[in-house]
């Protein structure tokens, strides 16, 4: 790592990380476990637009949204070995997810929802994150040498 300016990096990434964890408590009314939650599905569930170039391209775009049949789902036991989370805790907490509409169930597992129209309750979120990359980029320009 040498000269690379981890503290100072970061620091601004913990702000941002901060930042989103408030925001989507006070926004949704969730708890941090609940948050936690929603984060590993997120990411499983939209692991392809990372991964795949094609979905990327045509689905990374706010007018176009990844398909629900092409989401994965999550298994209970997933979620609560990375959380290191009680099963029965997470099973609570993924059921009252699903009832408020936060996850979907598949036979499989639970599966982050397509979030278009009424029911997109991320877009303030993705705004939000937006912004704050765009801060991040900020201070990675002003990062000394």
């Amino acid at each position: 790592m040498g000269t690379v300016s981890t503290r100072y990096v970061s620091s601004f990434f913990i702000e941002v990380f901060s930042d989103f964890l408030r925001f989507s408590i006070h926004q949704n009314d969730l708890t941090v476990e609940e948050v936690a939650i929603l984060c590993v599905v997120a990411a499983e569930s939209t692991r392809e637009l990372r991964k795949d170039p094609f979905a990327a391209r045509n689905f990374g775009a706010e007018d176009m949204v990844l398909p629900e049949g092409d989401r994965p789902p999550v298994s209970l036991k997933y979620i609560y070995t990375t959380l290191a989370m009680s099963r029965e805790t997470t099973r609570r907490k993924v059921a009252s997810l699903v009832e408020r509409g936060f996850l979907r169930r598949s036979r499989r597992g639970v599966f982050f929802p397509a979030q278009v129209g009424e029911d997109d309750y991320t877009r303030e979120l993705r705004v939000f994150l937006l912004r704050k990359l765009e801060v991040l980029n900020g201070y990675l320009a002003k990062m000394p040498d």
